[in-house]
């Protein structure tokens, strides 16, 4: 397809500069319509759009910049180029002005010529650029206005679905309150009746009531189903988490569930391995799960058969399953299984009982409000496998809820209750220098040490690795006693040899206390009386200075060394640096040798020369792959090396090992 041909209007009163100006631009495929007075042009204008327009500032009838602001009236968007000769510079910038893209100065060898289709074709596509930014902004706009519309119709729909759920939730809350009076009434008076209290019973009145029994228990099942639910939906259950023995849990539960499963000729088979390690859960919530589960399995499983609950360990959780020889589920009920009220074909052959369609939808809200997940896998007429997974606990979940029990525990008795967090003074220079992993393996022998110490059945020691913090929390010790305590941990840590590998290495503890409630009333409190007590003691960190001109480099050095416990400071020229350096300090310098103003070659040189920093390391950084920089005079003493694209781990090890070096230590 032929390209748009490109129309240009020509002021020009010169008929010599018109004809050599056309044949310029028709050379690099323009047209152009040529007028000698302003007036003429102005007409045609009337009757034809133009892609451009040149013109020149003195016409005999019209001034140049008069017919600029008639153009720019009639169509703003025009582009309009001044055509001046010499001296007329200033006139051409008010034009500017008024709204001219450009304006070019003629030139008496015609040079202007060859500049004239350049900035032409600039200025169209400069326009067309605008013209696509103009009309995505306007797109954008009015998408922002259309999903802004949805939005609010979405909230507004929720608040509405919300509003019908807490009725609805309501309702079952109160039907629920309301049938569990009659029932209880009735459920008493059948006991009466069955004790033989009211009188003999014939064989038939002991059938009759055994039924009316087993109809009570059921009814009251599920009103038990509906107010759980009930209090799911309307977030009014509250989890009470402690440390939960997976072993112990499932033997508790199968031991509740043996009876119903030997009525039915069902064996029970716990595998579960007893090193397994445990969860931070609510142990009656999770019994509550396991219990719904073994019943389904052994009410939908004809005996004599076996009913098999596993636990196994996965990376970040626990997983638990309850497998059956049952009648299995049909594929298309699976997926709708742990909905509410859903009732399938899988019925007890011998009862035909069902539930109400809640037991599961309760074992999957309660499931997920303890962060996992539930599941199931059957076959028809072979059985099923309902799964469910814990996750493994948190550190920092555990102790602040061991927390909150020390402290409800001294409301309750009306004690005391104290914290003692535990700090290494040097732990960023030892996770500097040997890694996290290496640091990780000594704060293993600093806990053994500590629970020496302590020696407490009330007081319990949670590591957060991350901080490189300890917490030990005193049930019923006041202020003293923990203060105390601390110094004694102090002077056993300061005695006791401790080894990164075969290098012996100094550990000095710093401590801090807080007791509930003279100096704090929450576990939030007390965790910043401690932090503010510990950062005051605080070291320095380890400082490394990033000199690189490319702006994301730096960022991303920065961040990744930060995340490492480094302080960062940053320049982003060779002038930068230096200047820096007079008043901060480092003990690590990366620099990239490829930069503007001064290069790293020079750096180098200056930061060698200065008393203040021809001691401190520097890493070489940098995209030049030859190791000719040695030409240079750099020192081999005090040369490291490394390319780009580098790999972080490869630059952490070498920020590691020139620190290490700085310190005197090797590993």
């Amino acid at each position: 397809m032929a390209a748009t041909p490109l129309w240009v209007l020509l002021f020009e009163d010169d008929e010599g500069q018109g004809i050599l100006t056309k044949e310029a631009l028709e050379q690099e495929g323009f047209l152009i319509d040529i007028y000698q007075t302003g007036r003429a042009g102005l007409d045609r204008l009337l009757q034809k759009d133009y892609h451009a327009y040149l013109i020149d500032m003195k016409l005999p009838d019209i001034q140049g910049v008069e017919i600029l602001r008639r153009i720019m009236t009639m169509k703003p968007d025009a582009m309009c180029i001044i055509v001046t000769g010499h001296g007329d510079e200033v006139a051409a910038v008010e034009a500017m002005k008024l709204g001219a893209y450009d304006y070019i100065v003629k030139s008496p060898y015609m040079g202007h010529l060859a500049a004239l289709p350049l900035v032409i074709r600039e200025g169209l596509e400069r326009r067309h650029l605008k013209d696509e930014r103009e009309q995505l902004q306007t797109e954008l706009w009015e998408h922002a206005r259309l999903l802004e519309e949805r939005n609010a119709e979405l909230r507004r729909a929720n608040e509405e679905l919300k509003r019908v759920d807490q009725m609805k939730s309501d309702l079952v809350s109160m039907v629920s309150h309301e049938l569990r009076t009659p029932l209880a009434t009735i459920k008493e008076f059948t006991a009466i009746l069955s004790d033989r209290i009211a009188g003999p019973l014939t064989q038939d009145q002991r059938e009759y009531l055994s039924i009316i029994t087993g109809n009570v228990d059921r009814l009251s099942r599920i009103i038990d189903d509906l107010l759980d639910m009930a209090k799911i939906e309307a977030g009014r259950v509250l989890l009470s988490r402690g440390f939960v023995e997976p072993l112990a849990m499932v033997d508790q539960v199968v031991q509740s569930m043996q009876p119903l499963a030997e009525g039915k000729q069902l064996t029970l088979d716990v595998k579960v391995p007893a090193g397994l390690p445990g969860v931070f859960a609510d142990s009656d919530k999770i019994a509550q799960v396991l219990t719904n589960l073994i019943g389904n399995a052994v009410k939908f499983t004809e005996g004599p058969g076996t009913i098999t609950i596993r636990a196994v360990e996965q990376p970040n959780e626990l997983e638990f399953h309850v497998e059956d020889t049952g009648v299995g589920i049909a594929p298309e009920d699976l997926p709708k299984l742990f909905e509410k009220f859903q009732q399938f074909r899988r019925m007890n052959k011998s009862t035909g009982a069902k539930g109400t369609g809640l037991g599961l939808a309760i074992c999957k809200r309660l499931i997920e409000l303890h962060g996992g997940r539930i599941w199931a896998t059957s076959t028809v007429a072979q059985g099923s496998i309902f799964s469910f997974t814990l996750p493994k606990y948190q550190v920092e979940e555990v102790f602040r809820e061991y927390i909150k029990t020390c402290i409800e525990q001294a409301k309750r008795k009306q004690t005391r209750c104290s914290i003692i967090v535990a700090a290494l003074s040097n732990f960023q220079e030892l996770k500097a220098l040997y890694g996290l992993e290496e640091t990780s393996r000594l704060f293993k022998q600093l806990e053994m040490a500590l629970r020496e110490t302590v020696r407490r059945g009330a007081g319990d020691i949670v590591v957060r690795w991350q901080r490189g913090e300890m917490v030990i929390i005193l049930a019923e010790v006041d202020r003293g006693g923990a203060q105390t305590i601390a110094e004694r941990m102090k002077h056993v840590v300061a005695e006791k040899p401790f080894h990164i590998g075969a290098q012996s290495v100094d550990v000095s503890l710093v401590t801090a206390t807080a007791t509930y409630p003279d100096e704090a009333r929450s576990e939030d409190e007390l965790l910043r009386a401690t932090e503010r007590q510990l950062h005051e003691q605080d070291k320095p960190k380890m400082r490394v200075m990033v000199i690189d001109d490319e702006p994301k480099i730096r960022q991303f050095l920065k961040d990744a060394l930060e995340l490492r416990e480094y302080d960062v400071l940053t320049a982003a020229s060779g002038p930068d640096a230096l200047e820096q350096l007079r008043s901060h300090p480092v003990d690590l310098i990366l620099l990239d040798l490829m930069m503007p103003v001064m290069d790293g070659y020079e750096v180098y040189h200056l930061l060698k020369e200065d008393p203040l920093t021809k001691d401190v390391p520097v890493i070489i950084v940098t995209a030049k792959g030859e190791r000719k920089d040695r030409q240079l005079g750099m020192e081999q003493a005090t040369y490291n090396y490394i390319s780009k694209p580098f790999q972080l781990e490869d630059l952490l090890a070498k920020v590691r090992e020139v620190l290490l070096q700085r310190q005197g230590v090797r590993r």
